[in-house]
Formats: structure tokens, sequence, C-alpha cells
């Protein structure tokens, strides 16, 4: 039985057309209901909350996953990440009104003391402190575009598509953190006995529309 953790909500939904391009049997997972578990043939899929994904397959609960390279680079959890499927393309960005604008076309030293909402607390820590930026982190789990609009905070650092969502609340994009992408990540100890199976699948994937991370050493 092949264990693979996916992530639930709209990423599902990238998911699904990638596992099929696998040649994996997902026909359960377009339609899951309240399931969080689902069985299709040789593979169980484990439905979790995009940012509990790498820790299913840190601790061998699940095989292979995939998972945002936002939530990799948040969660820092060490697996084998073997492609970018090239698929649920975003960025992670700095956003805020244009009174601050001004802020991030100086230098570092002008943006000490900034008060940053966000979801991701680490990626957040990492990029200012990278900068010799000292600022405060207001850590937040829903929609972190009130935070500048109430006064909470003076930016945010989250996730960004169309960038509808931040001019409808007023904001814009200051400054870019990372592309983000849908990948394929697997635990060490399964790559290294079953990298052929691995192989295949990635390989089914294309013409390869991503990139492939691993070295064929198995």
């Amino acid at each position: 039985m092949l264990n693979i953790a996916v992530p639930t909500g709209r990423m599902l939904e990238v998911c699904v057309p990638v596992l099929t391009q696998m040649g994996l049997p997902c026909k359960k997972l377009q339609s899951p209901g309240r399931a969080l578990v689902i069985t299709e043939k040789h593979c169980r899929y484990l439905l979790a909350k995009p940012m509990d994904v790498p820790a299913y397959v840190h601790y061998g609960a699940a095989d292979l996953a995939l998972a945002g390279s936002d939530v990799l680079m948040e969660r820092r959890v060490p697996l084998v990440e073997l492609a970018d499927t090239g698929t649920g393309r975003c960025r992670l960005v700095i956003a805020g009104p244009d009174s601050i604008a001004s802020r991030f076309a100086g230098i570092g030293s002008r943006l000490s003391g900034l008060r940053v909402a966000t979801k991701y607390p680490v990626i957040t820590d990492s990029f200012f402190n990278s900068r010799s930026i000292v600022m405060k982190i207001i850590h937040m789990h829903g929609s972190v575009e009130l935070a500048p609009l109430l006064g909470i905070s003076d930016c945010i650092l989250d996730i960004v598509q169309s960038g509808e969502t931040l001019r409808v609340n007023g904001l814009k994009v200051l400054q870019e953190v990372a592309h983000v992408s849908m990948r394929i990540v697997a635990n060490q100890r399964f790559t290294q006995t079953n990298w052929k199976m691995i192989s295949q699948m990635i390989d089914s994937l294309q013409p390869w529309k991503g990139r492939r991370y691993h070295d064929d050493k198995h």
C-alpha cells in the first residue's frame, strides 16, 4: 500500500490532475466529502491541513506527499524534494498600504520596528533577519489582510495569486519574498528502498513542466 499525504482545501484540486498524470488512481479524491483517509486500489490518501502535510511524511505515516513550497519553507522538515510539479504557482510577498511604500524604497534600517502580520512566522523571521531588520511578527491564522486596516500591523507577509484580495483591501505588493509551486516530496527511507517506482511516477509527468530535484543515485 502506497501512502500519500495531500493537502485539503483548494490545493486538493491542484493535486488531483498531478496524481492522475503520475498514473495513480484518484477518482474518489475528486469528491472526498468529509473523509480524511481514502483508499483506492493500491493507494491510501491521507487528507491533511496543508501545514501538517510535511509532518505526515517526516514521521512515516505517508511515503510521499504533495506540498506547496511555502509550506516546506515554513515547516522546515527534512524531506527529500523529488520534483517541482509546476502547478499551484503563486508568490509570497510583503504587502501593505501606500502610506508605508516609501519605507521599502529606502535602506533596510528604515524598516526597523515594522509590525508584520503573517501566517508564516518562520519565513518572515528568516527574511527580515537575513537583512538585519528588527521587526515584530504578529502571527495570525485567518485573513491577514485585515491587520493593516485595523491598525494591528504595518504590513503583511502572505501568499498571493492574482492580487485581487490585496487590491480590494487597499494593499499593494511592496516586496517579493519567493515564488511558490506544488512540490512532490518523500521521506528519505522510502526513496532508498523504492527509487525505481518513484522514478517511474515522476517520469510519467512528462512533458516535464517542472524541475526534478533528486539525482538518480539509487
